[in-house]
């Protein structure tokens, strides 16, 4: 009987609640307001800095890839440690990060940055390299290349949702320090690809939005004092849009933690057979 019923649990499918998560997901920069502003002050302000030597570069005839590229790299790694705070904060609260670094490396900030890589090539594999081919197809006018370049990109892009979707829970394990190989967050977001998907998109999307709209209000601008504000506006709105981090690891927390506490609170509330 016991056994029927841990089988009939183990295929039990529980279905992620999508609204609640997203909504606290978006309201967690403003509850956690002091916090926001401790560990995404260094971050924010070091991007700035390296945003400012970009520029100088591009003055200096540097390819606006090359910059581009080493602005992206300096994001990710950059904004890694307060990637791990604000996940820690939305699992736990406060008391989690009490005794946190406002800045600082230690092996979970690095096993998250290696993830980020992992998924960053990922990333170039489906979508980066097809693009690519889809790029040269148009400047070479040649109509078969770039239909087979549209064919890879969209089949790409599809797989790289995919993966990202099912492989999300990797990140928040790393920070709580359950990590247990792709296979188990791959079992973890079964059944539930789609509120998954659901929770990530929306919880990223105000700030998406607003961004843009800012971006069109403002429009093009001459290096100056308004450039510079739009520069500090517009990385604002990043780092506003990085703690959207909040709506996987809020699910994990759902799907992974509580129900391993049920569990356990299950089995110490059983007796015991002799």
């Amino acid at each position: 009987m016991n056994e029927q019923t841990n089988s009939q649990r183990r295929f039990t499918v529980i279905e992620l609640p999508v609204l609640p998560i997203v909504k606290q997901s978006l309201l967690l920069p403003f509850k956690y307001l002091p916090e926001l502003v401790k560990y995404g002050g260094i971050p924010f302000l070091l991007i700035l800095a390296a945003d400012a030597i970009c520029f100088l570069l591009e003055r200096e005839d540097v390819s606006r890839s090359a910059t581009g590229s080493a602005m992206a790299l300096a994001h990710f790694i950059l904004f890694t440690p307060f990637s791990v705070a604000w996940t820690r904060l939305a699992l736990y609260g406060r008391p989690a990060i009490a005794n946190h670094p406002p800045f600082a490396y230690s092996r979970t900030q690095w096993l998250y940055l290696l993830a980020t890589t992992a998924m960053l090539v990922l990333m170039t594999i489906c979508v980066g390299l097809p693009a690519t081919l889809l790029l040269y197809g148009q400047r070479t006018l040649n109509t078969q290349i770039t239909i087979e370049a549209t064919t890879l990109l969209l089949v790409g892009l599809f797989l790289f949702a995919l993966l990202f979707f099912r492989l999300a829970f990797i990140f928040p394990a790393i920070v709580v320090g359950r990590y247990a190989g792709i296979s188990a967050a791959w079992k973890q977001t079964a059944g539930n690809l789609e509120r998954l998907a659901a929770v990530i998109v929306l919880s990223y999307a105000p700030f998406y939005v607003v961004r843009r709209v800012f971006e069109w209000f403002m429009g093009y601008r001459p290096p100056g004092l308004t450039s510079v504000a739009r520069e500090i506006v517009d990385m604002l709105l990043v780092a506003l849009a990085t703690t959207a981090l909040a709506g996987p690891a809020l699910a994990y927390k759902s799907l992974v933690l509580d129900q391993r506490e049920d569990a356990l609170a299950l089995a110490a509330s059983t007796p015991s057979r002799a």
